[in-house]
Protein backbone atom coordinates (compact mmCIF):
# COMPACT_ATOMS: atom_id res chain seq x y z
CA UNK A 1 0.00 0.00 0.00
CA UNK A 2 1.36 3.52 -0.76
CA UNK A 3 2.24 5.45 1.84
CA UNK A 4 -0.68 8.38 3.09
CA UNK A 5 -0.21 11.69 4.47
CA UNK A 6 -1.17 12.10 8.34
CA UNK A 7 -0.67 13.56 11.37
CA UNK A 8 0.65 12.63 14.27
CA UNK A 9 0.07 14.85 18.41
CA UNK A 10 3.29 14.40 20.03
CA UNK A 11 3.64 15.00 23.56
CA UNK A 12 5.62 13.72 26.82
CA UNK A 13 6.16 13.77 30.36
CA UNK A 14 2.01 14.25 31.57
CA UNK A 15 3.27 13.02 35.00
CA UNK A 16 -0.53 12.05 36.12
CA UNK A 17 -0.05 11.37 39.83
CA UNK A 18 2.54 13.74 41.00
CA UNK A 19 2.09 15.17 43.78
CA UNK A 20 2.42 18.78 42.77
CA UNK A 21 -0.93 19.25 41.04
CA UNK A 22 -2.43 16.42 40.10
CA UNK A 23 -5.67 18.18 38.88
CA UNK A 24 -3.69 20.14 36.71
CA UNK A 25 -1.92 16.74 34.79
CA UNK A 26 -5.43 15.85 34.37
CA UNK A 27 -6.87 18.52 32.83
CA UNK A 28 -3.61 19.12 30.83
CA UNK A 29 -4.02 15.34 29.45
CA UNK A 30 -7.70 15.68 28.26
CA UNK A 31 -6.55 19.01 26.97
CA UNK A 32 -4.37 16.86 24.70
CA UNK A 33 -6.94 14.34 23.61
CA UNK A 34 -8.75 17.61 22.71
CA UNK A 35 -6.73 18.84 20.59
CA UNK A 36 -6.38 15.06 18.84
CA UNK A 37 -9.78 15.92 17.55
CA UNK A 38 -9.49 19.77 16.75
CA UNK A 39 -6.19 19.44 15.01
CA UNK A 40 -7.65 16.14 13.08
CA UNK A 41 -4.98 13.97 14.22
CA UNK A 42 -4.56 10.50 13.09
CA UNK A 43 -2.64 9.51 16.13
CA UNK A 44 -1.49 10.23 19.49
CA UNK A 45 2.36 9.82 20.59
CA UNK A 46 3.54 9.76 24.25
CA UNK A 47 7.18 9.96 24.56
CA UNK A 48 7.72 8.34 28.42
CA UNK A 49 6.49 9.49 32.05
CA UNK A 50 2.84 9.78 31.25
CA UNK A 51 2.72 8.74 35.23
CA UNK A 52 4.82 10.08 37.75
CA UNK A 53 5.09 7.31 39.67
CA UNK A 54 4.26 3.53 40.46
CA UNK A 55 2.30 3.98 43.36
CA UNK A 56 -0.43 5.83 41.89
CA UNK A 57 -4.32 4.59 42.11
CA UNK A 58 -6.38 2.42 40.11
CA UNK A 59 -8.67 4.76 39.39
CA UNK A 60 -5.91 7.43 37.93
CA UNK A 61 -5.01 4.36 35.26
CA UNK A 62 -8.59 4.07 34.67
CA UNK A 63 -9.08 7.16 34.01
CA UNK A 64 -6.03 7.57 31.96
CA UNK A 65 -7.74 4.83 29.91
CA UNK A 66 -10.79 6.21 29.49
CA UNK A 67 -9.11 8.75 27.90
CA UNK A 68 -7.44 7.23 25.26
CA UNK A 69 -10.50 5.52 24.59
CA UNK A 70 -11.83 9.05 23.92
CA UNK A 71 -9.13 9.85 21.55
CA UNK A 72 -10.32 7.28 19.16
CA UNK A 73 -7.05 7.51 17.08
CA UNK A 74 -4.06 4.57 17.76
CA UNK A 75 -2.46 5.99 21.34
CA UNK A 76 0.69 4.73 21.65
CA UNK A 77 2.42 4.94 25.23
CA UNK A 78 6.11 4.50 25.79
CA UNK A 79 7.13 3.69 29.57
CA UNK A 80 9.52 6.25 30.85
CA UNK A 81 12.03 6.92 33.80
CA UNK A 82 8.78 7.49 36.17
CA UNK A 83 6.93 5.01 34.78
CA UNK A 84 9.23 1.94 34.45
CA UNK A 85 8.19 -1.47 32.36
CA UNK A 86 9.75 -3.76 34.79
CA UNK A 87 8.78 -6.35 37.00
CA UNK A 88 5.91 -4.14 38.84
CA UNK A 89 4.97 -1.73 36.25
CA UNK A 90 1.62 -0.01 36.62
CA UNK A 91 1.17 -0.88 33.04
CA UNK A 92 0.78 -4.65 34.37
CA UNK A 93 -2.32 -3.26 36.27
CA UNK A 94 -5.61 -4.52 35.87
CA UNK A 95 -6.69 -1.58 34.42
CA UNK A 96 -5.06 -2.05 31.59
CA UNK A 97 -6.67 -5.50 31.11
CA UNK A 98 -9.69 -2.98 29.71
CA UNK A 99 -8.22 -0.92 27.78
CA UNK A 100 -9.59 -0.14 24.23
CA UNK A 101 -7.97 -1.64 20.59
CA UNK A 102 -6.73 2.03 20.00
CA UNK A 103 -4.09 2.12 23.01
CA UNK A 104 -0.66 0.57 21.80
CA UNK A 105 2.02 0.23 24.94
CA UNK A 106 5.11 -0.57 23.75
CA UNK A 107 6.38 -3.31 26.03
CA UNK A 108 9.76 -4.82 24.56
CA UNK A 109 12.41 -3.38 26.69
CA UNK A 110 15.23 -4.60 23.86
CA UNK A 111 13.06 -2.20 20.99
CA UNK A 112 9.84 -3.19 19.56
CA UNK A 113 8.07 -2.08 16.32
CA UNK A 114 4.01 -1.51 16.05
CA UNK A 115 2.54 -1.40 12.75
CA UNK A 116 -0.23 0.30 12.47
CA UNK A 117 -1.07 -0.82 8.61
CA UNK A 118 -4.06 2.03 8.43
CA UNK A 119 -2.25 4.45 8.48
CA UNK A 120 0.94 3.13 6.61
CA UNK A 121 2.69 3.66 9.96
CA UNK A 122 5.46 1.72 11.73
CA UNK A 123 6.52 3.25 15.32
CA UNK A 124 9.59 2.18 17.02
CA UNK A 125 10.33 2.26 20.67
CA UNK A 126 12.43 0.72 23.37
CA UNK A 127 10.49 0.40 26.96
CA UNK A 128 13.11 1.67 29.91
CA UNK A 129 13.17 -1.16 32.48
CA UNK A 130 15.67 0.90 34.12
CA UNK A 131 16.61 4.19 34.28
CA UNK A 132 20.73 4.45 33.99
CA UNK A 133 23.37 5.24 31.73
CA UNK A 134 23.84 2.04 30.69
CA UNK A 135 20.02 2.13 29.18
CA UNK A 136 19.98 3.65 25.43
CA UNK A 137 16.89 4.11 24.66
CA UNK A 138 17.90 4.78 21.08
CA UNK A 139 19.70 1.08 20.93
CA UNK A 140 18.53 -0.88 18.23
CA UNK A 141 16.50 2.09 16.16
CA UNK A 142 15.92 0.45 13.03
CA UNK A 143 18.75 1.64 10.11
CA UNK A 144 16.52 0.54 7.13
CA UNK A 145 12.18 0.80 5.92
CA UNK A 146 9.85 -1.45 4.78
CA UNK A 147 7.87 1.22 2.48
CA UNK A 148 5.72 2.60 5.55
CA UNK A 149 6.45 5.88 7.12
CA UNK A 150 9.10 4.76 10.19
CA UNK A 151 8.93 7.01 13.76
CA UNK A 152 10.88 6.29 16.78
CA UNK A 153 9.76 6.65 20.62
CA UNK A 154 12.76 7.33 22.91
CA UNK A 155 12.79 8.98 26.13
CA UNK A 156 16.00 10.20 27.40
CA UNK A 157 18.84 12.73 27.49
CA UNK A 158 20.03 14.39 24.71
CA UNK A 159 24.18 14.43 24.51
CA UNK A 160 25.33 17.56 23.02
CA UNK A 161 28.47 17.95 21.41
CA UNK A 162 30.15 19.85 24.36
CA UNK A 163 28.53 17.95 27.20
CA UNK A 164 30.79 16.05 29.27
CA UNK A 165 29.10 13.80 32.01
CA UNK A 166 27.15 10.51 31.02
CA UNK A 167 23.69 11.11 31.95
CA UNK A 168 21.27 8.35 32.40
CA UNK A 169 19.28 7.08 29.30
CA UNK A 170 21.62 9.19 27.25
CA UNK A 171 20.74 9.92 23.42
CA UNK A 172 23.95 10.88 20.87
CA UNK A 173 23.84 12.86 17.73
CA UNK A 174 25.06 9.90 16.10
CA UNK A 175 22.14 7.39 17.00
CA UNK A 176 19.70 10.12 15.75
CA UNK A 177 21.60 10.46 12.77
CA UNK A 178 22.07 6.79 11.80
CA UNK A 179 18.25 5.86 12.06
CA UNK A 180 15.76 5.01 9.40
CA UNK A 181 13.22 7.10 10.59
CA UNK A 182 11.26 10.19 9.61
CA UNK A 183 10.65 11.14 12.83
CA UNK A 184 11.92 10.60 16.27
CA UNK A 185 9.50 11.74 19.32
CA UNK A 186 11.55 12.20 22.30
CA UNK A 187 10.47 12.59 25.71
CA UNK A 188 12.77 13.57 29.23
CA UNK A 189 12.50 17.06 29.37
CA UNK A 190 9.88 19.72 30.08
CA UNK A 191 11.08 21.89 26.55
CA UNK A 192 10.56 22.01 23.47
CA UNK A 193 13.70 21.13 21.84
CA UNK A 194 14.86 20.47 18.49
CA UNK A 195 17.75 17.91 18.05
CA UNK A 196 17.26 16.78 14.44
CA UNK A 197 20.84 15.23 12.76
CA UNK A 198 22.13 14.75 9.13
CA UNK A 199 18.31 14.87 8.29
CA UNK A 200 16.62 12.61 10.51
CA UNK A 201 14.02 14.84 11.98
CA UNK A 202 14.12 14.88 15.96
CA UNK A 203 12.35 16.69 18.27
CA UNK A 204 11.13 17.00 22.70
CA UNK A 205 7.81 18.26 22.83
CA UNK A 206 8.32 19.34 26.32
CA UNK A 207 5.61 18.11 28.79
CA UNK A 208 2.40 19.64 27.73
CA UNK A 209 1.98 22.48 30.45
CA UNK A 210 5.83 22.98 30.63
CA UNK A 211 5.97 23.57 26.34
CA UNK A 212 3.65 25.88 26.47
CA UNK A 213 4.25 29.69 26.01
CA UNK A 214 0.32 30.60 27.32
CA UNK A 215 -0.95 30.32 31.10
CA UNK A 216 -4.12 28.62 30.72
CA UNK A 217 -2.69 26.57 27.88
CA UNK A 218 -1.06 23.37 26.68
CA UNK A 219 1.60 23.01 23.97
CA UNK A 220 1.88 19.86 21.50
CA UNK A 221 4.03 19.27 18.57
CA UNK A 222 1.82 18.30 15.28
CA UNK A 223 3.79 16.23 13.22
CA UNK A 224 3.00 15.97 9.72
CA UNK A 225 4.19 13.33 7.14
CA UNK A 226 3.31 14.26 3.83
CA UNK A 227 4.09 12.26 0.26
CA UNK A 228 3.91 15.06 -1.97
CA UNK A 229 5.22 17.93 -0.48
CA UNK A 230 8.75 19.03 -1.02
CA UNK A 231 9.19 18.86 2.66
CA UNK A 232 7.90 15.68 4.12
CA UNK A 233 8.40 16.04 7.78
CA UNK A 234 6.63 19.14 9.39
CA UNK A 235 7.23 19.88 12.69
CA UNK A 236 4.97 22.74 14.78
CA UNK A 237 3.89 23.19 17.74
CA UNK A 238 -0.02 23.97 18.69
CA UNK A 239 -1.30 25.62 21.92
CA UNK A 240 -4.46 24.15 23.31
CA UNK A 241 -6.84 25.97 25.74
CA UNK A 242 -6.80 24.38 29.17
CA UNK A 243 -9.87 24.02 30.21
Amino acid sequence: MPRRDIRIIHTSDTHLGDDWDPDAAKRALSAVVDGVHTLNADALLIAGDVFDNARISDALLEFFVSEMARAVVPAVILPGNHDLYDYASLYLRAPFEAASENLHIIRGTHGATLTLPELTLDVWGRAMDSHTPAFRPLAGVPRERNGNWLVGMAHGHFHFPDDTEERSSPIHPHEIAGSACDYIALGHWERFEDVSQNGVTAYYSGSPMGAASERGHVAVNVVDLNTQASTTVNVAQAQLALL
